[in-house]
Formats: structure tokens, sequence, C-alpha cells
């Protein structure tokens, strides 16, 4: 039976055209004809196109003189041809490959209504990223990724309440029962696939997601919208208010993720068929300086590998997953009872190697890993956990433990129990054993290298400094000094207000005060400012020294009579810039190195003149100088 792929369309031709060719190109068995339905397009261009589109035959061309939404776009197609089923396809969206055929073949029971399918960006399922805008995988075409999941998922597809989409094939019989589309109750064309299944579930008809489909989609050019989050919002509280049931479906789609199974097994397709060596990084999963060695690692690699992490999850389970920027894949295994699968997984993906960092929160198990997979591995040493159980060689009281003799160290753990509860010397043999197993033991430093020969003799390591790029130039700043305890009539409030400037318009300023303050003021991290506190008057000038401040701000809001801070600034022979009020004006007079900005001046003007004031001797340094080109432009 033929099938009517309706595109509704209004405006954006270009869309149109490359729905259209994919359409067209696919390699589809079952009969199908297409109808554009426009909306009310206004541009020539458009109006010109769509009637070379349907003198060419190549479509039929249903024409709204006026826009009148998109569900009323959608009904005009379903009436076109009553005896027909239909596949509602935006015109942002394109297809592949016999993406009809695999439609059609979930669509033939009787008791379906409509089937989705997967899509990069907004409907029932995404993908890699659930309910993410997805641009499609680095290395992938639409064909390509189609593709996969049509071998990964070969005619599965699971039953949900509701479904929406880019493409959703709808069942004559489930039509002639509900009706039309119907945007009148929710007060505009968003949500009206919700609604209708739900009208459609009531009538005894199930929706499937089709596992085996993708389809590309832009996102959201079909209803012409540009709030598109408000008006889903709108939409979603309309149909808990014509729905009782509704929330209730709509939490239990998003928590039982029933598409997630299919997302993971094209995952796993993914990576199998790759093309890259595919590695294992075994660690714990905390942040910090093993992270940051297996990213730089995958980083280096990442042209011709894949790096997973297999890392403790809670308990005895772990983690299997794909780290890398929009990917979801995850799978998690409860060990020992799981690791037979865990390692045909490795297997069935063609993992080459396995690569430990760390050992902390995984079950004891993983030690046996190497040689139920039965691949080769490495082992870098960040710290001294294969010795011990410690891992830092440290002491209760946070100090080198000095290494002592194993009865030193049973004692040790008999005051803090080790991970897995082992005694030292079970815990160092087991450790030995797969040091000695490893292809390649890597050590970042001779010392570790040294320290582990005493317990492992004959070992050999690799001493290998971890990989670290050239060293970005640190930011250099005007450092701004403030002297003795500031008040809101020695500046305070000027000063906060400095730094918030030079925060907003990121400016290389950095406030700092030397003294303490008389009332709460905002610093570092939410502003370029921090605090020193009290000092001895007789030791201002050794602190300047040891601060070393660029130049020294003086932002009295009250007439100064004398200032003796001031005497210790004009000592010290660095710039100054200061209020020109009270005696600053006339203690400054002369002074090459002084400047005085209106003690009512915005704080633009301020940070301008300590900037301008600074410029003189740091006139090389680029960001510096750069700044005050900006300032002063």
């Amino acid at each position: 039976m033929t099938v009517d792929v309706i595109i509704p369309f209004h405006g954006q031709l270009d869309t149109l055209k490359r729905c259209l060719d994919s359409v067209h190109a696919a390699k589809c068995k079952t009969p199908y004809k297409l109808v554009v339905v426009d909306d009310g397009s206004t541009d020539p261009d458009v109006t010109r196109y769509l009637r070379e589109l349907a003198a060419s035959g190549r479509a039929t061309v249903v024409l709204q003189p006026v826009r009148q939404g998109f569900a009323a776009a959608v009904n005009r197609g379903f009436d076109l041809h009553r005896d027909r089923d239909v596949v509602l396809l935006h015109a942002d969206a394109e297809v592949a490959n016999d993406w009809l055929d695999r439609l059609a073949a979930h669509a033939a029971a009787r008791d379906v209504g409509i089937v989705a399918t997967f899509t990069n960006n907004v409907g029932a399922a995404a993908y890699p990223l659930a309910r993410s805008a997805n641009p499609l995988p680095a290395g992938h075409t639409l064909a390509s990724l189609d593709a996969l999941f049509a071998r990964a998922n070969a005619g599965l597809s699971t039953t949900l309440a509701f479904v929406d989409g880019p493409c959703l094939y709808v069942r004559r019989d489930c039509l002639r029962t509900v009706g039309a589309f119907d945007a009148n109750p929710l007060g505009g064309d968003y949500g009206v696939e919700v609604d209708f299944c739900l009208r459609a579930g009531s009538a005894g008809f199930r929706h499937l997601l089709a596992g085996d489909v993708f389809i590309a989609h832009e996102g959201h050019a079909a209803f012409g919208a540009r709030d598109a989050d408000g008006l889903a919002a709108r939409a979603d509280a309309a149909l808990a208010k014509l729905y009782p049931g509704y929330q209730q479906q709509r939490k239990e789609i998003v928590e039982r993720d029933l598409g997630r199974s299919y997302a993971r097994r094209v995952d796993l397709l993914r990576l199998a068929t790759s093309g890259k060596r595919l590695i294992v990084f075994v660690s714990h999963p905390w942040g910090g300086g093993i992270r940051r060695y297996m990213n730089d690692l995958a980083s280096l690699t990442e042209d011709r590998c894949e790096v997973l992490f297999l890392e403790p999850a809670a308990g005895d389970t772990v983690k299997l997953s794909w780290q890398k920027p929009g990917e979801a894949f995850a799978l998690y295994f409860a060990l020992p009872g799981d690791l037979a699968l865990l390692a045909e997984t490795l297997r069935t993906l063609g993992v080459e190697r396995l690569h430990f960092h760390h050992i902390h929160l995984q079950p004891r198990s993983i030690l046996e890993l190497p040689d139920v997979v039965g691949v080769p591995y490495d082992y870098t040493l960040h710290d001294y956990h294969p010795i011990c159980p410690q891992y830092h060689l440290v002491a209760e009281d946070g100090r080198y433990c000095g290494e002592p003799d194993a009865a030193g160290c049973a004692a040790c753990l008999a005051r803090r129990p080790g991970q897995w509860g082992l005694d030292i010397t079970t815990w160092r043999a087991g450790f030995a054993r797969l040091l000695r197993g490893a292809q390649r033991v890597i050590a970042p430093s001779q010392d570790v290298a040294t320290r582990m020969h005493r317990y492992v003799p004959g070992l050999a390591i690799e001493v290998w400094p971890h990989p670290e790029g050239p060293a970005a130039p640190l930011p250099r700043a005007v450092r701004v000094g403030i002297l003795g305890n500031l008040s809101p009539e020695k500046g305070l409030h000027v000063v906060a207000a400095c730094a918030r400037d030079a925060r907003e318009r990121s400016l290389p300023l950095a406030f700092r005060v030397l003294g303490s303050t008389t009332e709460p003021i905002v610093q570092a991290p939410d502003a370029p400012l921090t605090i020193y506190g009290q000092y001895v008057d007789s030791e201002l000038p050794q602190l300047i020294g040891a601060e070393k401040p660029d130049v020294l701000l003086f932002a009295a809001q009250v007439p100064e009579t004398y200032a003796y801070t001031l005497s210790v600034a004009l000592q010290s022979g660095l710039p100054i810039v200061a209020s020109a009020l009270g005696a600053f004006p006339e203690r400054l007079a002369g002074n090459p190195r002084g400047t005085t900005v209106p003690w009512n001046a915005p704080p633009a003007k301020w940070n301008e003149a300590l900037l301008a004031a600074a410029g003189a001797s740091l006139r090389g340094a680029g960001g510096i100088a750069a700044a005050l080109s900006k300032v002063a432009g």
C-alpha cells in the first residue's frame, strides 16, 4: 500500500530542498508519494520553487493561502488520501537508506498508532545524548549512522505512552478512529502529536519507538518558533490539565529511558567499527592529577585510539564509559559476578590494551581483569598504592612514614585498615604479581622507580615524565596597592567599584588592600581584590617591598590633611594615583610619577588612570599594553 510522506512547510526553502533530496535519494521498496503542504509562504522564491516542484511530478504541493499553523497544515495532508497511512516528516529533517521500509515494518501490527524514530535533535529519543540537541558524531554521516541503528537494533522497538519528533509514521486506522491533530486545546501547535497519542491510547492504540531508524533533524523549523522552550512549557501545562495521568506518564518515560538500550547498542557498534585502537583506562572516579594524566593521554592519541574509562560506581559496581565530549555511553557491571560479562564485552569491542592507573574504590576482583580479558596491559604508578594500602607512604600524623618493616606496616594497618581489609603481605603479593605481568610499568620519576624496586626487585620500570604541553604564560595584571585601613571616607567604596569595573570589563587589574577594612567588601574570587589585614606601621616599607605593587592608590573621598601613608608611598618611588582633593594635589605637585583624579570620578576613570600610571614601568607586557589601548580607545 502506498504511503503519503507529508512535509508541512513554511518559509525555509533550503531546509525543504535538503529534506526532499534525502527522501528521493533513499532506497526504499515501500511505495510512497511526497506531499508538501505550504503554510502560507510569501517569499517569491518559495512560490516559484513550489510551482516547479509540482510541475515536475516529484511531489504533490498543497497550498494554504494564509498561514494557519503546523497542525492545520498536517491535517490538510492527512485529508488528501484517506485510505493511506502517512508519514509526518518535518521540513528540516533528512532521511537515509531504506528508512521507510523499516518504519512500515514496525507499523504492520493493527494496534499500532504511531511509530517514532531516533534523531539527533528534538524528539522521543535523541542520540548520542538523550534530550539534547546533538551534532552528528564526528566521522559519521546521516547514512552511516542510520545504517548502524539498522544493524544494531534490527526489528526492535519499544512501546511508549506518547511520542513526538521530526518523523512519525501514523497508521490510517488510528487516524480514522481518533481524528485530526487539534491545536485548540493546547493554545498552539506545540504538543499536538502528544495530544493525538494520548487520545489514541485511550482508544486502544499503542505507540512505538523504532530502535532501528535514525533521522537527522535541525530542530524547531517546522513550527517557525523562536521561543521553543516557552511554547513547549505552555503545551506541557495544557496537556497536564487535559490528561490527569500525563505528568506521571512523562516522568516514567524519562526515568525508564526505554530507548537507552538501543542507543547503547549503537555506541558499542560505533566503537567496534571505529577503525581506531581501543584502550581501557582503569582508575578511581575522582579528578586531580590522575584524571588530568588520563585526559592528556587520551588527547595525545585521539587520532588513532579511542579510550574508555573503567571506574568504580557504587559498592562493587564498576562503570565502563566513553568520556569523549558529546557521548553518553556507559555500562555497569557488578563484580565479581559480572567479571566474565565485562571481559566478553571488552573482547567484543576489540579492546587491545588495558592501562591501570589506580584501584581506589575498585572491587578486589579488578586485579583479575587482565587474565580474564586476555590482553596486554600497562601500569602507571601515580603513587605507592602497590606497596602501601595508605597509598602515599604516610603516617597517622600526615608525614612520611619512613617505610618501616612489614611489622611496622602491619601495626599501621591494624590502626588504619586499608582497602579490601588485606594484610600487608597479601596486599603486596597481589600487586607484585599484577606489576610483573604488565607489558610496561611506568613511573613519572626515578624516585618512584627506586622505591618500588625495594619491594618488587628486578621489576622493569620505564621512567616517563607525565606529558605536558608548553607552559602557558601567566597573565600579567597591574597590582594596585591601597595603604592603610580602608573606610568609606578613605575610598572603600571607590576601590570596590574599581574592582567590580575591572572584572566586568576584564581589565588586567588586581587590587590589594595593605591593611584592613571597616566594613565587608567583595573579594576574590568574586572580584579582583584581596585584603592583607593589620600590620605594624614601622613595617609598612618592608610590606610594600614584599607585595611588589605596580601602582599605589589613594581614593580618599574627604579632604586629607596630610596622610603619613602617602609619605611612605613617595619614599617607595612607585607610581601614585590619588584624589584631587585635600593635601594630595599639593604633596604630589611636581612628582612625575604622581597622578590625581577627580575625587568623584567614575570607576572607569580611576582604572584608566591606574593602567596609565603603571604603563610607564610595564609597557612591555603585552596583555597590559593591550588593556591600555582598550581603555584609551
